[in-house]
């Protein structure tokens, strides 16, 4: 029940940081072989062990009703990377702004050197749910992104475990709040 719990937890705390409001976003993990991942229509302010799916990877079928519209694209980052234990999806209206006035976001403070890299790259709008937006975001993965944003939509992170993945979020909201103010 660990990963469960970290999961609710996380989530929670996405709600409370003003990340996600109501059932919007995503957050999985993959333990031992298994995907967790949140429900479709799962509101993470209060949200418990019953809101997650946790099937082997290999099994997902994201055609299924009730699993995450975004399932795609953590199944195709998962596989792009099999470093990575976590991933956060949140539609932070800062996030949204910033991709909404960059192409890239680039080592903005020495906080997004350090934990976020280089650059975030800024993706097109895409269809939320669909395989093209799933490729695009792997492909970002693939190059070592652990970071992106998304116009329209919100942003993705990425981490070896959901500690990670939940620290980069945060750090690009405040990259996010610091290039909208400069």
């Amino acid at each position: 029940m660990g990963i469960l719990n970290e999961l609710v937890d996380i989530g929670k705390a996405l709600h409370d940081e003003r990340l996600v409001i109501g059932p919007g976003g995503n957050i999985s993990a993959v333990v031992g072989g298994v995907l967790y991942i949140k429900k479709r229509g799962a509101d993470m302010s209060r949200q418990d062990h019953n809101d997650f799916f946790n099937i082997p990877i290999d099994e997902v079928d994201v055609e299924h009703e009730e699993i995450s519209s975004e399932c795609p694209f953590h199944l195709a980052c998962y596989k792009a990377d099999k470093k990575i234990g976590a991933i956060i999806h949140v539609h932070s209206p800062y996030m949204i702004a910033a991709s909404e006035k960059a192409r890239e976001l680039r080592d903005i403070s020495y906080e997004f050197d350090c934990i976020l890299g280089s650059s975030v790259p800024v993706i097109d709008y895409i269809q939320p749910g669909s395989g093209d937006l799933a490729q695009k975001v792997a492909e970002h993965v693939k190059d070592g992104k652990n970071t992106i944003l998304m116009r329209k939509h919100g942003a993705v992170s990425t981490g070896k475990d959901l500690k990670q993945a939940y620290l980069r979020i945060l750090a690009l909201e405040r990259a996010c709040i610091t290039f909208l103010h400069t």
